[in-house]
């Protein structure tokens, strides 16, 4: 076994133990037992997460990134009597039903999964003859998928293992290598992909059924695949996304309206964004009332790579990174903010700021925009548990993990286009940001993130992604006090407190609060739900799953019989507890969950019949 090989066998057994290793058993609304008191506001509706959790058991060549397996949907349904007025908190999850996973059933013979590892684009020690190897056996398999009469063909390559979100009146699962797939609540139900406009086998709509995702022909597949992070704006209620591929122009950029009452006659907006030279792997982008940031960044995800003597997905920290900014509904008029070397995974918010004496009420000053900042690729490398050395870092790097930064894109200078704030709130380790819903479209106060003791990722934890603290920052104080103090550059940092400091301190007006797992025990993503008489932004609740790893055996290893806990937050004060739901069996850490109400479950659109198993259901 060579070297490579090798590496990849390690890392699949570091992404296969303890609670990063998948779950085959699917519970529909079990019901669960709590203590403490759960929230009024949670009662009738549900938190669902989503997440990869690969089909194949813990075969050591089954799964070799975090980023990899099929997508599973993990819910907590909050199911309520209005006659007694009581909660019965129920489980559920469900692989989603892909058509990578419907054909990877149907071909039992098969020891690894359908599509190539992320790992495998991102292995410094593969040579590019392993690597065209690999992407040979997928096209194959692809095009045997067509004649296999045992299961269906494979026409869409998304695991839709991401995310998952509510527009227009149905709840869809997200992946960037895909268009979005269409889920029903609570059930969890796969209804079909979702075309921007209608989804497979739902009621025709009074909109066109054109495709803006999911384009057909011979390199369609290159052409839909939709960020996983669309964004919702509820005011509107549009969906803006946009569609990277390896394909000049590179990126296309939608706006898709609601076809909800009195806005049916609206047109969508499907457009390419011109200025982009190569393709990138962009996983998200900012959205503001008015403007749309794309991040142009230098991370490729170019096949010609290989040819290069490269990665796949390299990181080239000597080339710019650009942010183009337009107007939402115009990308055509893009500007181009050019600055030092990074990479954004996810992007917190993105707001305007209005000329403070302007004549007409819209006219924007600039835009503001905070986001999880890498000064090194290490995050992608030690998310597939690879023992290897990446991109040379800068000197203002402390490791592979991201800080919160804040920008702010000049707009009212026409001639120059010059990022005037670009430097990081906070010292400490900050992912998977979330707001308040209220705030999807307005600046936000306060914003909630992961972070850890010690460090998320890199060669410190051994494992993909480790999650002990969750987080509420102050971001509006902490940028009122950058500027106050003049702070400079992309080195420079508003606190520079870490962890441990900021835990010693017990003032109430603090601007970073932190809640610390109890030892032993690790969170995911949080959610933040309002309370329906909130006082202030803040007035609300967390919802994280958490597990326990002294329910691992001692090799490391999670017994059949344990179990996650989905905790509920006070938002407030960062520390109680108020109420813990006792989950039937374990949630491996995953990825991006969202809350939705009573009202959205009721109000999802009709559909003629969902997904099963069985092929003929396609």
């Amino acid at each position: 076994m060579g070297d490579a090989a090798k590496g990849q066998m390690c890392a699949a057994n570091k992404t296969h133990r303890g609670n990063f290793a998948p779950i085959h058993r699917q519970l529909n609304l079990e019901p669960c037992t709590y203590s403490g008191t759960i929230p009024v506001e949670l009662h009738g509706g549900q938190y669902v997460r989503n997440g990869g959790n690969p089909s194949f058991g813990d075969e050591l060549t089954g799964h070799v990134h975090m980023f990899d397996g099929d997508g599973m949907l993990s819910g907590v349904l909050f199911r309520s009597t209005e006659q007694s007025g009581k909660v019965e908190p129920c489980f559920v999850n469900r692989y989603i039903l892909t058509d990578v996973f419907l054909a990877t059933k149907s071909m039992p013979q098969l020891r690894s999964s359908i599509l190539p590892s992320i790992a495998t684009l991102i292995h410094p020690a593969d040579s590019a003859i392993s690597t065209f190897c690999e992407l040979c056996r997928f096209l194959i398999l692809i095009i045997w998928s067509q004649f296999n009469f045992n299961g269906p063909p494979v026409r869409v390559i998304s695991v839709a293992n991401t995310a998952v979100l509510y527009h227009d009146k149905i709840t869809i699962a997200t992946c960037q290598t895909g268009p979005p797939m269409r889920v029903q609540l609570p059930n969890l139900e796969t209804i079909g992909w979702y075309n921007g406009n209608s989804a497979d086998h739902e009621q025709t709509t009074s909109r066109s059924d054109d495709n803006l995702f999911g384009r057909s022909g011979l390199l369609g597949f290159l052409k839909d695949w939709t960020t996983a992070h669309p964004r919702v704006d509820y005011t509107t209620g549009e969906l803006i996304s946009f569609q990277s591929s390896f394909l000049p122009p590179f990126v296309w950029y939608s706006v898709i309206p609601s076809t909800g009452e009195g806005q049916s006659q609206k047109s969508s907006l499907h457009a390419s964004v011109p200025g982009i030279s190569d393709p990138k792997l962009m996983h998200d982008f900012g959205v503001s009332p008015n403007y749309t940031v794309i991040l142009d960044l230098p991370m490729s995800l170019d096949p010609i790579n290989m040819l290069r003597g490269r990665p796949i997905v390299h990181y080239d920290q000597h080339s710019p990174s650009r942010f183009g900014v337009f107007p939402r509904h115009d990308p055509g008029r893009v500007r181009w903010f050019k600055t030092e070397a990074c990479f954004i995974f996810h992007t917190a918010s993105t707001w305007d700021e209005l000329a403070p004496k302007s004549a007409r009420d819209d006219e924007v000053e600039a835009v503001n925009m905070v986001a999880c900042r890498y000064t090194s690729a290490d995050m992608l490398y030690s998310m597939g548990a690879i023992d290897t050395i990446s991109s040379p870092k800068f000197p203002e790097d402390q490791g592979s993990d991201s800080r919160l930064y804040y920008y702010r894109f000049v707009l009212s200078d026409k001639e120059l286009n010059l990022i005037s704030h670009q430097w990081a709130l906070s010292a400490i380790p900050f992912e998977m940001p979330v707001i308040s819903p209220s705030c999807l479209t307005t600046a936000p106060t306060f914003i909630y993130g992961c972070s850890s003791k010690d460090a998320m990722f890199g060669s410190s934890t051994g494992e993909p992604m480790k999650v002990d603290c969750l987080v509420k920052i102050d971001i509006k104080t902490l940028i009122r006090r950058g500027i106050e103090k003049e702070t400079k550059g992309v080195a420079g940092c508003v606190d520079e407190r870490g962890i441990a400091e900021i835990l010693q301190n017990d003032d109430d007006e603090d601007s970073i609060k932190i809640f610390q797992a109890p030892e032993g025990w690790y969170a995911q993503e949080p959610r933040f739900v309002p309370r329906h008489d909130a006082q202030s932004e803040d007035d609300g609740y967390l919802l994280t799953l958490m597990f326990d790893e002294t329910q691992l055996n001692e090799d490391g290893a999670a017994p059949d019989d344990v179990n996650s806990e989905l905790w509920i937050i006070e938002a407030r004060d960062m520390t109680s507890v108020v109420a813990k739901i006792f989950l039937p069996q374990r949630v491996p850490y995953g990825f991006h969950g969202t809350w939705f109400t009573q009202e959205q479950i009721e109000m999802q659109r009709s559909y003629r019949s969902s997904r099963t198993e069985k092929w003929a259901n396609l």
